[in-house]
């Protein structure tokens, strides 16, 4: 956890004054990081985020395409 938020806190750093900053909280115990996070790994579809296994998973909301 402490490296973790060190790591939080130079990623901070490097993008102080712009949007990409990320915040973090403790709720019930357990941390929350909240914040839009830029990754780029030269993947050429979107990524798939998972929370604990494989059946639960993040789905981004339906866009409307109107």
């Amino acid at each position: 956890r402490n490296e973790l938020l060190l790591h939080l806190k130079t990623y901070n750093i490097y993008y102080e004054g712009q949007n990409l900053q990320l915040r973090h909280r403790e709720e019930e115990g357990e941390l929350v990081v909240e914040g839009l996070l830029n990754i780029s790994w030269g993947l050429r579809r979107p990524i798939r985020l998972q929370m604990q296994d494989d059946n639960q998973r993040i789905r981004p909301p339906p866009s409307s395409s109107s």
